[in-house]
């Protein structure tokens, strides 16, 4: 066979090569330069980020005839046998097939022979996380003092299976996702050297569907390039040949729900159902794109856990910039907590329909501790002869885009209309003196308990109220303590917000610091009204004419009812 896949024709063959890991390859070009190379490394990390490939570059870069060196020629007889695969002194060991503790054996002692051609005897063991229990036992005192022509590379992707005893042993390197843009670059460049042309997003398409992987972004791209004998690939032909899901349907669907468009949601779910595409896909698809709107709300477009392209962040950003973040949170809460339910059921159209039909109810609501605070600006500013505002804080539940009700608020009625007395008359002379003649104050309330309620009414209005059901406990020149019962939490979570605002007009009108105690005397009321009508009850019993005829018949008296 001929052909060779895109993922094996463009692998790289230098570090400068490697796309999206320069923490790591600039690393090991220092390490080269200044004769850092340490005898045993790990490289872990996800699928397709090039842990292998760095592996084989190291491994041509220690035994390069002009090396070692950070830049391997890639034309000497030892780059192009390890190129190739079958240089006598570099073994590349599969951990998953080779893992018993007999292999390993077999390996600490070839390591005791020197190699063959090349400076170095390097092993490379892929997915090493699969070797035994008694396999990495017995490579620990190899691995931790080899001989100097020796060099152990690892590669893994689930390191959290490695002992502790093998990691301590290596110099450990991280290997992160591939950025979005790094990986679409990439495609682009290999499209233009294979001649095809691919649109942007359709190369941002795979890019995205291969989840940070450039091998899975190559495999992609090379069946995409099979699908079609054309040489100009369209974002529709991208999206039909991998079976994925439109991004823009996403969005659709979003402003469909922000917008209350029950039929559009409807329309949107039966046309990806019409598409064939998995719909339990689909929902895992929906939670992803609501967890990217809260992020970029929360965090802004430019976070780097949101893995889309920078006019896909745009466009989110702009969407849900007057949105609150309460109401995209509680989306999102939905979506996962009825996930198992979607998940399970065998109609799961219709399930998802259901957690539609719930999203459409949420609803942004001012909070309640909001509400309270504004009344009670509100009164301070009237008790205080202040203009209200041309444009008061509006107090009731916004839309989802941030607008406000367009229904009329039941607590404004219309003013009535009343004429207007004309100028000179003796009515509105009669008014403008009334108008212009100051206000008398108002007498000052007397320095008591009662007096500290008034002086507090205007200024705190729910306080008031709650205070007027206490009762003195007891007063001395310079402390009132002040019972309150029958309070709820509510009552209990409002009192401790204004306890330092209370305790502070009190110094100031009575010159006492405020104590307040709250207690509940619903249960013991309701203990002492029960037992009344127990005794009640027990009275008219013994009173009752029978009782009485039995007492005379048997000279007898009551002993327990």
């Amino acid at each position: 066979m001929s052909y060779q896949v895109l993922a094996l024709k463009y692998r790289p063959q230098t570090f400068d090569d490697v796309v999206g890991q320069t923490h790591v390859t600039t690393t090991l070009g220092n390490a080269i330069l200044q004769d850092r190379v340490a005898h045993a490394m790990l490289f872990t990390g996800p699928r397709g980020t090039g842990k292998t490939t760095i592996a084989r570059i190291l491994a041509k870069a220690m035994n390069c005839t002009t090396g070692p060196t950070p830049t391997p020629c890639n034309q000497c007889k030892s780059c192009k046998e390890i190129i190739a695969g079958h240089c006598a002194d570099v073994f590349e060991i599969d951990g998953a097939s080779n893992n018993s503790v007999d292999q390993i054996r077999d390996l600490r002692e070839n390591v005791t022979y020197l190699p063959a051609a090349a400076p170095y005897k390097i092993y490379i063991i892929d997915e090493v996380h699969m070797l035994s229990t008694a396999a990495f036992n017995a490579l620990l005192k190899t691995l931790e003092e080899p001989p100097d022509h020796v060099l152990f590379i690892f590669a893994t992707t689930e390191v959290h299976k490695i002992p502790a005893t093998i990691l301590s042993r290596c110099q450990r390197h991280d290997l992160g996702r591939i950025p979005l843009e790094a990986i679409s670059e990439l495609l682009k460049q290999i499209c233009a050297k294979e001649g095809f042309g691919v649109q942007d997003q359709g190369l941002e398409l795979i890019a995205l569907e291969a989840d940070g992987s450039v091998r899975d972004a190559l495999s992609l791209l090379d069946r995409i390039l099979s699908a079609t004998p054309e040489k100009t690939i369209s974002y529709e032909m991208v999206m039909n040949h991998l079976g994925v899901l439109d991004r823009r349907i996403m969005h659709e669907l979003s402003d469909a729900l922000f917008e209350e468009n029950v039929a559009g949601l409807i329309a949107l779910v039966d046309r990806v159902n019409d598409t064939g595409l998995d719909l339990k896909k689909f929902y895992g698809d929906l939670i992803a794109h609501f967890r990217d709107l809260n992020i970029i709300k929360q965090c802004g477009p430019d976070h780097p856990a949101v893995n889309l392209t920078a006019g896909e962040k745009k466009q989110i950003h702009t969407r849900v910039a007057q949105m609150p973040e309460e109401y995209l949170g509680h989306l999102l809460q939905v979506l996962l907590t009825d996930e198992d339910m979607v998940k399970r059921t065998s109609h799961t159209r219709i399930a998802i329909e259901t957690v539609l039909f719930k999203l459409r109810q949420v609803r942004a609501g001012a909070s309640i501790d909001r509400i309270i605070t504004q009344l009670d600006l509100l009164a301070q500013q009237m008790k205080s002869g202040e203009t209200m505002p041309d444009n008061p804080p509006d107090i009731r539940p916004s839309r989802p885009d941030g607008d406000q009700q367009s229904s009329p608020d039941p607590i404004q009625a219309p003013r009535p209309a009343y004429a207007s007395p004309a100028a000179g008359s003796p009515v509105s002379e009669q008014i403008r003196e009334t108008v212009d003649e100051p206000s008398p104050d108002p007498p000052e309330p007397p320095r008591t308990w009662d007096g500290f309620l008034i002086r507090i009414e205007p200024l705190m209005p729910f306080m008031h109220v709650l205070l007027t059901r206490g009762q003195i406990a007891s007063e001395t020149r310079d402390t009132l303590e002040v019972h309150l019962s029958d309070c709820t939490q509510f009552d209990r979570k409002r009192l401790k917000d204004k306890q330092g605002e209370l305790e502070k007009q009190c110094r100031k009108f009575l010159g006492k610091t405020l104590k307040i105690h709250v207690a509940s005397r619903a249960r013991p009321l309701a203990m002492a009204e029960e037992k009344a009508k127990d005794a009640k009850a027990l009275q008219a019993a013994a009173n009752h004419p029978l009782v009485q005829s039995a007492k005379e018949i048997f000279n007898g008296e009551i002993i327990n009812m």
